[in-house]
């Protein structure tokens, strides 16, 4: 049985506010339920311009709409990671969520930025989608590997940039465009309770929205 499913994505539009020198993102989709913590994320993208730093500052353009995805960390109540056999597991979702905000780029390059409360943990990663290809075609996952393994600064990029690779091979994608994706989690690390996962869930679902990709949910 799924471990839990999530909200599909909303789509945030940006309206300018001229006068006050403001960014102001709103939901203009959505078709999932009200979460408190989804109105705080908003809010968060609504004040990335006095963040201290300024790839932060700078990663949305305002005239672009944003695509934002949930994902819940999950609690082991039985069967741990049987399910990649096809066993039954039994899995409860927290309420602590990773949260992703994505918005395409038209220049072939991934840029990801993961927020923290501490200034000096937060992560900054950014690749050309060339180099998930070789003559033409998605290079194959033992080389997307590799290309993460080489600097362990930016192993947590995997989890994210990850989800291309896997629709480049598995659904015969081709990403004309890139993506500025910005992540802030409240799930705990190395609790347990999936934190790496939730970002995986949130990454891909914020991608396949981005692109109309049609994912269903045991997938």
């Amino acid at each position: 049985m799924p471990a839990s499913r999530s909200p599909r994505p909303n789509r945030l539009g940006a309206l300018s506010n001229h006068s006050l020198r403001k960014r102001v993102y709103r939901i203009v989709h959505k078709p999932s339920q009200d979460l408190p913590d989804t109105a705080d994320f908003v809010e968060t993208l609504n004040t990335v311009d006095q963040n201290s730093r300024s790839e932060v500052r700078g990663l949305f353009e305002l005239k672009s709409d944003i695509i934002v995805a949930r994902a819940p960390g999950r609690l082991d109540v039985m069967g741990g990671i049987a399910d990649y056999s096809g066993s039954l597991v039994l899995q409860k979702p927290i309420q602590e969520a990773t949260f992703v905000a994505l918005q395409r780029d038209p220049i072939r390059k991934l840029t990801l930025i993961s927020l923290s409360d501490d200034p000096s943990r937060q992560a900054f990663f950014e690749m050309s989608l060339a180099d998930f290809e070789a003559d033409g075609k998605p290079v194959d996952y033992d080389t997307a590997h590799a290309y993460f393994e080489r600097d362990p600064a930016r192993h947590w990029a995997a989890y994210v940039a990850g989800a291309f690779i896997v629709l480049m091979r598995e659904r015969g994608v081709r990403f004309a465009n890139g993506a500025r994706i910005l992540i802030a989690s409240r799930v705990p690390e190395g609790k347990g309770v999936s934190s790496s996962a939730a970002l995986e869930v949130a990454a891909m679902q914020a991608v396949a929205a981005a692109h109309d990709i049609a994912i269903a949910s045991r997938e």
